[in-house]
C-alpha cells in the first residue's frame, strides 16, 4: 500500500472514530408529557416531502454511495400465509417509548333528551372510548394493545409490526394465535372484520407548517387520496428509531397510502392524525401521554409472539360486542316517561332491538354513546334503558359511514339497511 493511501486510510478511520464517539455522547432523553422539550427553541429539520421511495422503506436511510457497506434489503410485505419464524431470539433489551392514545370520532353527538343524565353520558362516553396503549422499540419493532371493549376485537388484542416487513400482525389475547395482515388489510380489518385489500396509492405529501404536542415540537404533512384527507403531526423523537416510521405507516394506510411514504422516516414518531373521509365524516388518532423507556420487554416485542400459530384470514372476536351493562344503561336518563300508546311493527315490549342489514359492522350509538358492535345480518335487543325519547344512530368503526341522528320513543326498534347508507354517501 502506498503512503498516500495509508494516510488516507488514517484520516478516514480517525474521522469515524470521531464520529462513533459523537454519537455515543448524544442521549436518548425525550420529554414527558410534563415537561418541556430542552430544544423548545430551536425547529427541528423540515420533513422532506416528495414522490415515493421507489422500491425502500422510508424507515430506512438511503445508503450513502461512496461507501462500500452493503445496502441494507427492503422490507418485504407479509402475506396472507405466511408462517413467521420466532424472531425472539434476534431481540435484546433496548430503550424505546411508551404511549397512550385515543381514536375518535369527531362528529358531534345528536340532542340530548331532557330526561338525558349528564353526569352518567359523560361516564358512559369515557368508559366506551378507543383507548389504546403503545411502545415503540429503538429495534424497529411496534406493538398497539387496545384496551377497550369499544374496538371490534377483545380486549387485549394487539396489532405488531417489524420494520423489515410491510403489513402487520394481529395478535390474539393471550398471544397463542396471530392473523397476517398484508399492507391494505387494515382498513377493512377495523371496520368490516375481514381481511379484505384495498389498492394503496402513491400519495404525495405536502408540507402543512410546524405546532407543539406534549411540550415536543411537531411538523405537519398533509396527504389526499380517493379515500380522504389526511394532516399528519410528528415530532422527531430519537429513542423511538425505525418504530415511529412503523407507526407512520400504520396510520397512513387507513387513507389507502402505500408504505413506501416518504411521509415515514426514522426517528419520528406521529403525535397526531386528523382524518376527513370522502363522505365528509371526521375521525381522529392522537397521543394523550407519552414517555421514555430505558428498557421494553422483548416478548412483547417479539412478532410474531414465541409458540403462536398462525390463523390464515381469521379474526378474533364474537358476532356482538355489548358495551354497557343494563344498570349503566339505565341510568342514562334520569327518568322513564309513560310508553308510546301504540308500538311500531316489529318493537319489543321493552327496551330497543337494534337490527344491522348493513353491510358490514356498525356501532349503535344511544344520546351519542356507544352501546353495542353489531355485525352485518344481525339483531340485538338492548335491555335496560327507561322508556322515553332517545336519540339513535349507526356508524362504522372510523366514522365514515354514519345514519343521521333519529328520536325514537322506547320501546322501539331500529334497522340499518344498505339502501338509505348508499343513497346518504
Amino acid at each position: 500500500m502506498s503512503l498516500s493511501r495509508l494516510a488516507r486510510t488514517a484520516l478516514l478511520g480517525a474521522a469515524v472514530v470521531c464520529a462513533c464517539e459523537q454519537r455515543r455522547s448524544e442521549g436518548l432523553g425525550v420529554p414527558s408529557a410534563s415537561e418541556p422539550s430542552p430544544n423548545a427553541s430551536v425547529l427541528p429539520a423540515p420533513i422532506e416531502v416528495g414522490p415515493k421511495l421507489g422500491s425502500r422503506d422510508a424507515g430506512h436511510p438511503s445508503p450513502d454511495p461512496s461507501s462500500d457497506a452493503a445496502a441494507p434489503e427492503p422490507p418485504r410485505a407479509i402475506r396472507e400465509d405466511d408462517v413467521l419464524l420466532p424472531e425472539v431470539e434476534l431481540l435484546r433489551a433496548a430503550p424505546g417509548l411508551a404511549l397512550e392514545a385515543k381514536w375518535r370520532w369527531l362528529e358531534p353527538p345528536g340532542p340530548r333528551s331532557p330526561e338525558g343524565n349528564a353526569e352518567a353520558l359523560a361516564k358512559a362516553r369515557d368508559k366506551t372510548g378507543f383507548d389504546t396503549s403503545l411502545e415503540l422499540s429503538s429495534l424497529g419493532r411496534l406493538r398497539v394493545i387496545f384496551r377497550s371493549r369499544t374496538f371490534p376485537f377483545p380486549p387485549g388484542t394487539e396489532l405488531r409490526s417489524r420494520d423489515d416487513r410491510y403489513g402487520h400482525l394481529l395478535i390474539w389475547p393471550g398471544g397463542a394465535e396471530y392473523t397476517p395482515l398484508p399492507p391494505g388489510t387494515l382498513r377493512a380489518t377495523l371496520a368490516d372484520a375481514r381481511v379484505d385489500a384495498m389498492t394503496l396509492s402513491d400519495a404525495t405529501p405536502a408540507a402543512g407548517g410546524s405546532s407543539a404536542l406534549l411540550g415536543v415540537l411537531t411538523q405537519k404533512l398533509r396527504l389526499e387520496t380517493s379515500v380522504g384527507k389526511l394532516e399528519l403531526e410528528q415530532a422527531a423523537l430519537p429513542a423511538a428509531g425505525d418504530a415511529g416510521a412503523l407507526l407512520c405507516r400504520l396510520l397512513l394506510e387507513l387513507l389507502a397510502v402505500a408504505p413506501e411514504s416518504s411521509a415515514c422516516r426514522p426517528e419520528w414518531v406521529p403525535l397526531r392524525a386528523g382524518y376527513s373521509w370522502a363522505s365528509g365524516a371526521r375521525f381522529e388518532f392522537e397521543v394523550s401521554r407519552l414517555a421514555k423507556r430505558p428498557e421494553l420487554a422483548v416478548e412483547g416485542l417479539a412478532t410474531p409472539p414465541v409458540g403462536a400459530a398462525a390463523r390464515r384470514g381469521e379474526l378474533p372476536g364474537p358476532p356482538f360486542v355489548v358495551l354497557l351493562e343494563e344498570r349503566e344503561l339505565g341510568e342514562l336518563h334520569s327518568r322513564a316517561l309513560p310508553p308510546p300508546a301504540k308500538l311500531e311493527a316489529g318493537s319489543p315490549k321493552a327496551g330497543l332491538v337494534f337490527q344491522n342489514r348493513g353491510d358490514g359492522p356498525r356501532y349503535l350509538l344511544v344520546d351519542g354513546v356507544p352501546v353495542l358492535w353489531l355485525r352485518a345480518e344481525t339483531e340485538w335487543l338492548v335491555s335496560g334503558l327507561k322508556p322515553g325519547r332517545y336519540t339513535v344512530q349507526a356508524r362504522d368503526f372510523f366514522g365514515a359511514q354514519t345514519t343521521p341522528p333519529r328520536v325514537l320513543e322506547l320501546p322501539a326498534r331500529f334497522t340499518v339497511s344498505d339502501e338509505p347508507e348508499k343513497a346518504a354517501r
